[in-house]
């Protein structure tokens, strides 16, 4: 005795569930327009975020980096002066300079004077790198070979022949 169940039309799940009248609301109010101003509005969203962190943000809240230019400097602490050397290999007058100054060098490199530790520095303009190519255009090379001392940022021009008497001579009148 087997009894039969008849069941009526079948309906949908969204039918059933009443979803479907949502979804399908939704979808009939917005147009093509209305969804395209919600993605550009995103999109303007996250560009503006991504201005502030990498613009607006680091400047107002600056990462302090020291350098080589804002060393404290205590009463204990001496004073540095740098003497550079701008030369190149080929130049005949840099290769009568360079035993000269390297004299000078083995003589006066981390000696004091008035106060000042004397630093030499060598700069080879064969090949100008970019660090090289800064260098000259920051301290204005036209010739080689070229003398500059820097001391309490300030630049100071080496007019002479290079011996080691008036490299000496430079030095301790200057600084």
């Amino acid at each position: 005795m087997s009894k039969n169940v008849r069941f009526g039309p079948m309906q949908s799940l969204t039918q059933a569930t009443g979803t479907g009248s949502i979804l399908s609301r939704i979808k009939n109010s917005m147009n093509w327009t209305t969804i395209g101003i919600i993605v550009l509005v995103i999109v303007l969203a996250v560009i503006a975020y991504y201005v502030y962190k990498n613009n607006v943000e680091p400047m107002t809240n600056p990462v302090y980096k020291a350098n080589r230019e804002h060393i404290p400097t205590g009463q204990d602490q001496s004073k540095d002066a740098e003497i550079m050397l701008f030369s190149t290999d080929w130049c005949p007058h840099c290769k009568t300079a360079k035993p000269e100054w390297e004299q000078v060098k083995a003589e006066y490199e981390g000696k004091q004077i008035n106060g000042y530790t004397i630093l030499f520095t060598e700069v080879n303009c064969t090949n100008e790198t970019p660090d090289v190519e800064q260098m000259i255009n920051r301290y204005k090379i036209e010739g080689y070979p070229t003398i500059k001392l820097v001391k309490d940022n300030q630049v100071i021009d080496y007019d002479a022949k290079p011996t080691k008497a008036t490299l000496i001579q430079f030095l301790n009148t200057v600084v």
